[in-house]
């Protein structure tokens, strides 16, 4: 400062002293904004449904056991996914969907599919030893299939129940056990024209419904076989604009003792299903 008279050092070290304390300022409102307690965040926003691809070769069970309500699963067309699989029970109360890819391509949603719509559909295959290709745990709920193949892994496997919903044995005793809320919509689900195969839908839930689908070549020399049968739900059930093939009842409900205490199946609704009995299947 030399050369500066006195109010011009004063001035200029005032003006220093100023400009110290606001840096201070600044940096202690810096660290004051980082300090732990003290930092403000906007809430996140809650996570919206998801779409979860499984591409050929992929594990359809984890993605099921993933998913959360109000997802959709979207299966590759064509491709084969070997099961059981086992729809899990789990929060909610948005639908779970399970679609094919090319679901866009496939008849409206007041259509029914055929067999010529296979190569749009993804398969869901049982392995055979009497495990279905699908099957729900208890009290599993709100799960729906669009544009989806069910099949046996191939003519010579065994197995008397290709689809499962609910279940038919002493497991499921009482109505709080019982799956509910579900669908099954443009779906082809079949057996083998050689094979001998007693079910096409084990139907022992609630809130089911079926519909658009095509489900054949459910025959049986030994046994009473059906296309669509239930004895351990209480329904509602609506069984609507399917084509149903089955060498003994295409469609029906009791025939065997529920394990759930007076129950009875009610509240059916069948309405614009073609029931066929192939006469090939003759002798």
């Amino acid at each position: 400062m030399k050369g500066r008279n006195t109010k011009e050092k004063y001035l200029l070290l005032a003006t220093s002293g100023l400009l110290l304390l606001a840096t201070c300022l600044v940096f202690a409102f810096a660290q004051g904004q980082r300090a732990p307690g003290r930092q403000r965040r906007a809430p996140s926003a809650p996570a919206g449904p998801r779409s979860i691809t499984v591409a050929k070769g992929g594990n359809f069970q984890k993605a099921l056991n993933e998913a959360q309500s109000g997802d959709t699963i979207i299966l590759e067309a064509g491709a084969s996914y070997l099961g059981p699989f086992t729809l899990p029970n789990k929060p909610g109360s948005d639908f779970i969907t399970i679609q094919s890819s090319a679901l866009s391509a496939l008849p409206s949603s007041s259509q029914r599919v055929s067999p010529l719509h296979s190569p749009l559909m993804p398969k869901l295959l049982s392995p055979g030893n009497n495990e279905p290709a699908l099957q729900t745990a208890l009290s599993a709920h709100h799960f729906r299939f669009i544009g989806i193949e069910f099949a046996p892994l191939n003519p010579t496997v065994y197995l008397r129940e290709l689809i499962r919903l609910g279940d038919g044995s002493a497991a499921q005793n009482s109505l709080s056990l019982v799956a509910h809320h579900l669908l099954l919509d443009r779906c082809y689900i079949h057996a083998h024209p050689t094979q001998a195969v007693v079910r096409g839908v084990a139907l022992n839930s609630a809130e089911t419904a079926i519909t658009n689908s095509y489900i054949s070549d459910f025959k049986s020399k030994e046994y009473d076989s059906q296309a669509v049968w239930g004895w351990n739900g209480p329904g509602p059930f609506q069984i609507i604009n399917n084509y149903l093939e089955a060498s003994g009842e295409n469609v029906g409900f009791g025939g065997s003792d529920p394990a759930i205490a007076n129950l009875i199946p009610s509240d059916i609704e069948i309405r614009g299903n073609l029931l066929r009995k192939p006469v090939e299947w003759r002798g």
